[in-house]
């Protein structure tokens, strides 16, 4: 039996500090991690083996500059060709799946926390990305996607003075 969970992360979360946005910043990043944390606990549902067929949701760090916005996702023990990631205006998808080794399948385990299975991730990004632009990177079981702003994008950013009334 298998499983599969999407996550939709909070479109805050992509703001720097300062922004408008990030009023609400630390509250969202806290029930994020509860969130998480809730999920986390139900772990992974093993099958009738004892062996988990359900892989956790991958874990994400973003970053925006004023040329870009990267995102690092942690994907150890999953191959280059498992990994599927698209773009549909502003919402950028990871989908993959960790595979089982043959010999660990038939393995007697007398514990197992490790995860197999497939996964998926969307996120919805600031501004939608030119998907020639896009770039990836694979290495040390961590992808890294950088995806450019586009001048448009960046003329179109006006900081605002405020004024106090004294």
């Amino acid at each position: 039996m298998s499983y599969q969970m999407s996550y939709l992360s909070p479109q805050s979360s992509w703001f720097k500090p300062g922004s408008s946005f990030d009023a609400n910043r630390g509250f969202l990043s806290a029930l994020n991690r509860e969130i998480d944390h809730v999920l986390d606990g139900f772990g992974s549902y093993p099958s009738s083996s004892g062996i988990s067929s359900h892989s956790s949701t991958p874990r994400m760090s973003v970053t925006e500059s004023d040329i870009s916005v990267e995102i690092e996702t942690e994907l150890p023990g999953v191959d280059e060709k498992d990994v599927e990631i698209s773009l549909s205006d502003d919402v950028l998808t990871i989908k993959g799946e960790k595979r089982m080794e043959g010999s660990l399948q038939h393995s007697d385990y007398c514990h197992q926390e490790r995860t197999f299975g497939k996964f998926s991730r969307s996120i919805t990004l600031p501004f939608g990305p030119d998907p020639k632009s896009v770039k990836t990177l694979f290495s040390r079981g961590v992808l890294k996607i950088t995806l450019p702003k586009s001048a448009a994008i960046k003329q179109h950013t006006v900081k605002i003075p405020v004024k106090s009334t004294m």
